[in-house]
């Protein structure tokens, strides 16, 4: 997925950076420190104001998701629950617990141990359901601070780009400064708009990331159920598509 963003941003600065050339003005009016303080410096008092500390700082966490997202490969994932499934249905359920040590998600460890202590399969799958849904809600909430962000960003960019004409009108006796006065004071409307991409990238993430665990729910859920390995595995793959599929148009939208 961070290839796409790597793809998308370098697009995105090229055809404005070449749009900029062509129309025979200088790279450096993109570069305004002045509109940059205003916009990034109002946006972040904008949405601390409105955040707890706790959900403030979640925010801040996610953004790593943006180069490193928390998804892993699917297969992997299927591989690894199907494991798990020969071993309960071969050798018992119990001979999972020496595993779950070595479990780092708290998901699939809460789950093995679940399994392990023979908890009946239908309360398995509610419990994790639940913690999906949690989880999901928090992140979610999350990724809704940067859209604020997207939402505040703008209008900071028009505080900008007034108070740039305030110093350009104060100034109207030196005609020679008129123009790259004004282009600097749009510049801020410029810097306004990063927010709505990132915002939109990370609910992304936290939508194939709920996808993923809703997947690993289905197999834990059947490993409970002592169910076949084969029909463990038949069954998260076709449901793996299905949410490849899900996932994929989402994209597309």
């Amino acid at each position: 997925m961070f290839y796409m963003t790597a793809l998308g941003l370098g697009v995105a600065l090229i055809a404005i950076f070449s749009g900029q050339m062509l129309e025979g003005a200088a790279l450096s009016a993109l570069i305004q420190p002045g509109a940059f303080l205003i916009v990034f410096g109002g946006t972040l008092g904008a949405v601390i104001a409105q955040s707890s500390p706790k959900d403030f700082l979640l925010s801040l966490r996610v953004l790593r998701w943006i180069s490193r997202p928390p998804v892993s490969d699917r297969e992997d994932t299927i591989k690894e629950i199907v494991g798990w499934s020969r071993i309960a249905y071969r050798d018992g359920a119990l001979m999972l617990d020496g595993l779950s040590d070595a479990i780092n998600d708290p998901l699939l460890k809460n789950g093995v141990e679940m399994i392990v202590d023979s908890y009946d399969p239908e309360y398995i799958r509610d419990t994790l359901v639940t913690e999906v849904k949690i989880r999901d809600a928090r992140l979610r909430h999350a990724a809704k601070m940067w859209e604020s962000a997207g939402a505040y960003a703008p209008t900071v960019g028009i505080l900008g780009s007034v108070v740039g004409l305030l110093q350009v009108m104060s100034g109207l006796n030196d005609v020679s400064r008129l123009g790259a006065g004004i282009a600097a004071a749009f510049v801020a409307t410029v810097y306004g708009l990063v927010f709505l991409p990132l915002a939109a990238k990370l609910r992304a993430i936290i939508f194939e990331l709920t996808l993923r665990d809703e997947l690993r729910v289905e197999g834990l859920t059947m490993i409970a159920q002592n169910k076949q390995p084969r029909l463990v595995e038949r069954t998260l793959v076709a449901a793996g598509e299905r949410a490849a599929n899900v996932v994929d148009i989402r994209r597309a939208a």
